[in-house]
């Protein structure tokens, strides 16, 4: 028996974009929308680079609209949170979408970046 998987399939990627950056209490918060993966992954390190915190601010990456996520996003999100600490700020992430949330609790990703609260910031460690 033979299935269309053309509608199952999607054609390729939907690259990461950021739909909003906001000032939340204590940074900018990053709203994602599209897939996160090892392709799309070099973008939101180069947005969160280039918000160039400094020491004791938090970004915020609003994960909700993340709609495809891997070990790809896992890399950059560990990369970013450690190119973050160097300068003493912080990452954190909130409002994880099902798919995102998935991976967290499957890989422990979710104890090295506790999903924050409904988009605030809540006393993730700095430095």
């Amino acid at each position: 028996m033979t299935h269309a998987a053309s509608e199952s399939i999607p054609d390729g990627p939907r690259p990461v974009r950021a739909r909003t950056v906001t000032d939340g209490p204590g940074g900018p918060v990053i709203t994602l929308s599209g897939d996160l993966d090892y392709e799309t992954a070099p973008d939101l390190l180069a947005a969160v680079t280039a918000l160039a915190p400094g020491p004791g601010t938090i970004v915020t990456l609003d994960l909700s609209g993340v709609q495809f996520f891997d070990s790809g996003g896992i890399n950059v999100l560990l990369r970013a949170r450690g190119q973050l600490q160097e300068r003493g700020a912080a990452l954190a992430v909130s409002r994880l979408s099902p798919a995102v949330e998935r991976i967290f609790r499957i890989t422990g990703l979710d104890t090295v970046l506790p999903p924050t609260g409904g988009g605030g910031h809540e006393d993730p460690a700095v430095g």
